[in-house]
Parts: structure tokens; C-alpha cells; sequence
């Protein structure tokens, strides 16, 4: 069960500069860094009530968002879940008819095992679903 919006995630190419354009934005300084090397990047969240922004950079060559920033450029990346039960949603939403990116979740930032459904099913907006790590 979907529960509610985790985060917007958005693909930047300097990480520096973009926390300290949406800090002034936001006027607080960003809550977390952190750099996740499953995923190829290095993330700053900032908390905004219940929901989270978060500033995604790549840090390899042949990360998501290293292919999303030389395709499509800085910009929103992708709307985050949260679900009661990643491994339930992931093989609902499959049987429902819509592309999971993996049959299993992987590790994301701020202690969330995630997986992403491909744009194409889903009028052209990449979303991931999110379950807090026990």
C-alpha cells in the first residue's frame, strides 16, 4: 500500500552549487549527505515537512543519473513512494502490468531499500517505491 510521498528527487550536476541554490530556496541547510555507491551517487536530502527533496549527483560515468543528466539535463528525476511492503507492491504492480526496473529492491539513500517503475508505463514519469530498512 502506497502511504505516502518520500521524496522528489532531482538530477543535478554539482552538487555543491545545487544545495546551496535550494538552501537559499528553502533558507535551511540541507538535513543529510550522503553517498550511495550501489546507485552511482551522492545525494543531499532536504525536509520539508513530511516529504523530502532530494539533490541527486552522479559519481561514475555509467550511473542513472550520469545517462539521465547527458540525455534530458538537470531536472526532476523521479517521485518517490513510500509502501507498507516493497517485495508485495513490486510483484503487485507487475501482475497489474507495469514495467519494475528489478524483481528485487536494492539499496537506496537514507536507509530505504527502493525500485523504480519504467516512464513508459507510467505516462512518461519515472516513480520508485521506498520501504524503510528494518
Amino acid at each position: 500500500m502506497f502511504k505516502k510521498i518520500a521524496h522528489i528527487g532531482i538530477a543535478v550536476k554539482n552538487l555543491e552549487k545545487s544545495s546551496d541554490l535550494f538552501s537559499r530556496i528553502f533558507q535551511r541547510k540541507p538535513s543529510k549527505r550522503e553517498r550511495v555507491e550501489q546507485q552511482g551517487v551522492e545525494v543531499v536530502f532536504f525536509e520539508l515537512g513530511e516529504t523530502k527533496v532530494e539533490l541527486t549527483q552522479a559519481i561514475s560515468a555509467d550511473s542513472p543519473i550520469a545517462k539521465f543528466l547527458a540525455k534530458r539535463g538537470e531536472g526532476v528525476h523521479h517521485i518517490s513512494f513510500e509502501v507498507d511492503d516493497i517485495h508485495a507492491e513490486i510483484a503487485r504492480l507487475k501482475q497489474a502490468g507495469f514495467e519494475v526496473l528489478s524483481d528485487k529492491p536494492s539499496i537506496g539513500a537514507d536507509g530505504y531499500w527502493v525500485a523504480f517503475l519504467h516512464p513508459r508505463t507510467t505516462n512518461g514519469v519515472l516513480l520508485e517505491i521506498s520501504q524503510k530498512k528494518q
